[in-house]
């Protein structure tokens, strides 16, 4: 099974190369104490534009004291704004700053970012190659 282990290899190595370009870019971003957990908590904002503290503790499926801390944090951050409701006072909705959308977009940046990479490596027959495999793992 030699080919098995070398596509696992490979596998394995791609990982890798994502995993570099994903701390890069969260380096850049001078992000690196984020966790892909908080990461994966701002996507929920992105998806739902504006969205109340309840709201995204049931998405969640997190308590609601455990999401105001996480809040509290990312607006500190600057990642989130609290805005409140013109129809009720009471209420506030969350959205993404622009440094939050970009965190919020984080995985298609580090796409990018992997994809330019593999660019620099492979010749075009090669990039033709991958293109053509890849498209049919989709």
């Amino acid at each position: 099974m030699k080919s098995n282990d070398e596509l696992i290899r490979g596998i394995s190595n791609l990982s890798k190369l994502k995993g570099r370009c994903y701390t890069k870019m969260l380096e850049d971003l001078k992000l690196s104490e984020m966790s892909l957990k908080q990461i994966n908590y701002l996507k929920v904002f992105h998806e739902h534009q504006a969205i109340t503290t309840s709201q995204l503790a049931e998405m969640l499926n997190l308590s609601k004291p455990t999401v105001t801390e996480m809040v509290k944090k990312f607006i500190k951050n600057d990642y989130v704004v609290k805005q409140s409701c013109p129809e009720d006072g009471r209420v506030f909705y969350l959205k993404l700053t622009e440094k939050g959308k970009h965190l919020a977009t984080l995985d298609e940046l580090t796409a990018k970012y992997l994809a330019s990479t593999i660019e620099s490596r492979l010749s075009e027959e090669d990039l033709e190659v991958l293109i053509s495999v890849l498209k049919k793992l989709a």
